[in-house]
């Protein structure tokens, strides 16, 4: 699938892509109340599968003769399900709108890997960008107006979720910079197939070696009730993961990711909306410093 002819649509697909990511994350706090982090990463990997799996009818290109490809979906499909359970433990123990935030640190980490993997960088411009995303990621983690300016960083380390998004975020950014080499080496779609399979199989095969016993969290009386919930998931997390593909294919994962993140403000929202998340007044203070951070990536 050539899409190099539409590389301006890459900010599209990427705010797709941070949409699809905050509504899950309030989809996955409804569930975090009746299924464990494990079994709620494993069902929404095999509900993301069933939808993206019919792709394979027209985007089949798997160069398997490729050691390099291999790798990547290797230890991709391993460092994206690590952070996909590390973000649903988040989920189950912090509030939405302070999960959503600190994701956007994303973008830090991926400029890193991606400079070590690739030695691609951001322009001056897409600095500044991802600068200011950052900046306002830090705003939005300020609990109050008051709030002593170092708060953020103490509670990285005190807050119940947010080292388990820390680690969620560093694996998101790695598994973003291996993907855009997939990519490279297949195309978007057939790379979403491929990591679609392998998450649940990757998934299981740790969760069953940790704990024996898994099989009593994948069944939990009340799973029932939950399927609809759950394929709302699986549809939501396969959007997500088909914008952040094809978006990874016109542009850099720093700058994909950037934008990805402004899901902190949806998540905002969401959070207040939904779960009557208070200090709203300061976090939407640091979704505009993020929305000039938006607007100057889109000078590139």
């Amino acid at each position: 699938m050539e899409l190099a002819a539409y590389a301006h649509l890459w900010l599209l697909f990427s705010l797709l892509s941070a949409f699809f990511h905050a509504s899950r994350l309030a989809v996955t706090k409804h569930l975090s109340l009746s299924l464990s982090a494990r079994a709620l990463t494993l069902y929404v990997n095999l509900a993301s599968l069933l939808v993206t799996l019919p792709l394979v009818i027209w985007h089949h290109d798997f160069p398997v003769a490729d050691p390099i490809y291999l790798l990547v979906v290797l230890i991709g499909g391993l460092v994206s399900g690590l952070g996909g359970w590390s973000l649903n433990i988040a989920i189950k123990r912090s509030e939405v709108s302070l999960v959503g935030p600190i994701l956007t640190l994303t973008p830090a980490f991926v400029i890193i890997i991606e400079w070590l993997l690739t030695d691609a960088l951001p322009g001056a411009l897409g600095f500044t960008g991802i600068g200011l995303l950052i900046a306002g990621s830090y705003v939005l983690a300020l609990g109050t107006s008051d709030e002593d300016w170092h708060r953020p960083l103490v509670r990285l380390f005190t807050n119940p979720g947010s080292l388990f998004t820390l680690m969620a975020t560093i694996c998101f950014a790695t598994a973003s910079t291996l993907g855009r080499i997939g990519i490279e080496r297949s195309d978007p779609l057939s790379f979403a197939v491929v990591v679609a399979v392998v998450n649940p199989i990757v998934l299981l095969t740790l969760f069953s070696i940790q704990d024996r016993r898994f099989y009593r969290e994948v069944l939990p009386p009340q799973l029932i009730r939950q399927v609809k919930p759950l394929l709302l998931l699986g549809v939501l997390f396969a959007l997500m993961r088909l914008a952040d593909q094809i978006a990874l294919s016109m542009t850099l994962a720093s700058y994909a990711m950037a934008v990805k993140r402004t899901a902190g403000l949806f998540s905002v929202l969401i959070g207040r909306w939904y779960f009557n998340e208070g200090s709203t007044r300061v976090k939407l203070a640091g979704s505009a410093i993020m929305l000039l951070g938006l607007f100057v990536l889109t000078q590139l």
